[in-house]
């Protein structure tokens, strides 16, 4: 009989020895992985969150890559703030696994420091200095911060005073919209077509044109158009009239290229700058049918909203009185009409609008993405009706039919757009390039049914304070405007963007068992408290009225009123039953769950290589034949 010769075949000669050097290759194998792991796969990254919620969108991740101008992120995250509120420490850890994603992502562009404020450091110095936020948090002895400073190499600085909690489902969006900004290091450029009259030299320029001024160098255009201005991020057409081909084909043409566009169009633009001063608009009308027709858009420029859900109560003179009453054209949009999940309107409470229209897509390939909506009892009117200021506005709901669909009154426009100039350029066209047939990319189009919303008179009243006028807003007409011309100015990946929904996962399985106890628990409480009632009831009438004068109670009435008094004593003693089955049933479920999180996958690895083990003991060991 032959016998091993060698320390391999005397190791696994016995299914002992298999078992220690698999666990020990194991070992060995684990601690070799992290190695590698740690040295080589560093900036590696896994997202499997339901919602992607450390996954970049594909507009983001195209803007990172485009980056041309080093940006530095600096996280100001105070350690006590986490310790102090445990209910941020989920939300800081996505925070900052988000910017190390960004920091990955721009390949060296951006470059992340995370630090820690303490007080009286030069560090808090910095953050106060950058303009963060200080956080005070209630017992807490210190000031905390959980802000965000970026720069990019020349002077440029961008904020996020502090991550809100509320803002987390905007989370990409807000850091995007920074990077966009600090990535153009010159005042982005919006050329702006006013038929409205934003600028009037008789009456001055309107809120909303010196917001947009405030922090874009806007060029109005006028006549014929064959060019935009150069470095010009978005187009604005206000409330466009009489706009020759030659025009039309610029705007045609930067469309398809997937420029940014908001077009303001108006079935009664009621407060348009009149050719003579005191006199109406000739055609108060608006709409660019040559184009939307080719877009696959349908707007009548005839017709408007007339929504009594929405409508603004106003006084108007009806028949040589005044008299207030719902206006089913002058709307005020609140949320429940507002697409809430567009980070232009996240924030918003109401828009006022007036005498607005409707769009509506006439192609399958052509898509548009409600951003305002009229309610389901709004239906559509003929313009005429609602332009006069003397006719009873009450008369636009005498035979009103809603319509089968909500109304859009503004949209994202999308899809498969096609040219409005398929034989090239027009007559005396000096536009530069080849010309566009179809939709380039993807569009970046934002159409709205009505302009005056742009005017002070929808969104700013004027107050008195000390002898001057200020301008106080009572809608969010010029946050709506400067938002959405925020995102167009990041190109996609602006437009793009949605909010992401928050991972909250709740436990539903306690859940269930605390509402289930709770039910029990609401039961017995009340059966408790008609008890007491009861007792007492009970009590009072078997007290004696001469009892009530000190006078001592007879033996059957001491008798009741103990027998009452040990029923209360049981059902505290059933509820007190009912809080420990609570307590123990939830506890139970959740060592239950921790367990299996934390010991179920060493477990399942070891039984997985004691399994490889037992399967190689079985293979027979080789043995050398005698001579």
């Amino acid at each position: 009989m032959t016998k091993p010769n060698t320390i391999l075949q005397r190791l696994f000669a016995s299914r002992v020895g298999a078992i220690r050097t698999a666990i020990g290759l194991a070992i060995v194998l684990f601690l070799a992985l992290n190695v590698i792991v740690a040295d080589t796969l560093r900036s590696a990254r896994a997202d499997l969150t339901e919602n992607h919620l450390y996954s970049l969108s594909d507009g983001t991740t195209k803007l990172l890559a485009g980056l041309h101008e080093p940006i530095t992120f600096r996280l100001f995250l105070s350690e006590d703030l986490v310790r102090s509120a445990p209910q941020l420490a989920a939300y800081a850890d996505r925070v900052r696994s988000m910017l190390e994603t960004y920091a990955s992502v721009s390949k060296g562009k951006i470059v992340l420091q995370v630090i820690n404020p303490k007080p009286y450091s030069d560090e808090e110095d910095r953050a106060v200095g950058f303009g963060l936020q200080r956080i005070a948090l209630a017992g807490a002895e210190n000031q905390m911060f959980f802000g965000l400073a970026a720069t990019n190499s020349t002077d440029g600085r961008a904020l996020i005073p502090v991550f809100s909690p509320d803002r987390e489902s905007f989370l990409e969006y807000d850091l995007t919209r920074l990077v966009a900004k600090l990535g153009e290091p010159k005042k982005p450029v919006v050329a702006l077509i006013d038929g409205l009259g934003l600028d009037n030299p008789a009456t001055g320029e309107t809120q909303t044109l010196t917001q947009l001024r405030e922090i874009y160098d806007v060029h109005m255009l006028s006549g014929d158009i064959d060019a935009l201005p150069k470095n010009t991020k978005v187009v604005l057409a206000v409330h466009p009239q009489k706009l020759s081909d030659r025009t039309l084909y610029t705007l045609d043409q930067w469309v398809l290229g997937g420029g940014g566009t908001m077009i303001f169009v108006d079935p009664n633009a009621e407060t348009a700058t009149p050719m003579q001063p005191g006199m109406p608009p000739a055609n108060p009308s608006s709409s660019l049918p040559k184009l939307f027709d080719a877009w696959g858009v349908g707007f009548d420029a005839t017709k408007a909203v007339a929504d009594p859900t929405y409508a603004i109560r106003t006084t108007r003179e009806v028949e040589g009185r005044e008299m207030e009453a719902a206006n089913p054209a002058w709307l005020a949009i609140r949320a429940d009409g507002m697409d809430r999940d567009n980070a232009s309107l996240s924030q918003l409470s109401s828009l006022i609008l007036t005498s607005a229209g409707a769009f509506t897509t006439s192609r399958p390939d052509v898509t548009l993405t409600p951003l305002l909506t009229a309610s389901p009892k709004a239906g559509l009117v003929p313009a005429t009706d609602v332009a006069s200021p003397w006719q009873d506005p009450r008369g636009l709901l005498a035979g009103l039919k809603p319509s089968a669909k909500r109304l859009v009154i503004a949209g994202r426009l999308g899809g498969a757009l096609k040219t409005a100039f398929p034989n090239g350029k027009p007559q005396g066209s000096k536009a530069e390039g080849p010309p566009r047939s179809v939709l380039a990319g993807k569009a970046n189009v934002l159409l709205v049914g009505d302009a005056d919303m742009l005017s002070d008179r929808n969104w700013i009243r004027s107050r008195q304070v000390l002898g001057q006028s200020i301008a106080e807003p009572f809608a969010n007409n010029g946050d709506f405007l400067m938002n959405a011309v925020e995102q167009m100015a990041g190109g996609a990946a602006l437009a793009d963007l949605r909010g992401k929904a928050v991972d909250w996962r709740p436990f539903d399985r306690i859940d269930a068992l605390k509402q289930a106890a709770e039910d029990r628990y609401l039961k017995t409480e009340q059966a408790l408290v008609t008890k007491v009632h009861d007792a007492e009831s009970k009590l009072r009438d078997l007290t004696p009225a001469d009892a009530k004068d000190g006078q001592p109670l007879s033996p059957e009435t001491l008798k009741a009123a103990d027998d009452y008094r040990l029923e209360l004593l049981r059902a505290r003693a059933q509820l007190r039953d009912v809080q420990y089955q609570l307590g123990r049933n939830v506890e139970s479920l959740r060592t239950w769950i921790t367990a299996v999180n934390v010991a179920g996958t060493p477990i399942v690895v070891a039984i997985g290589a004691l399994a490889l083990a037992f399967r190689r003991s079985r293979r027979p060991v080789p043995r050398k034949l005698a001579a």
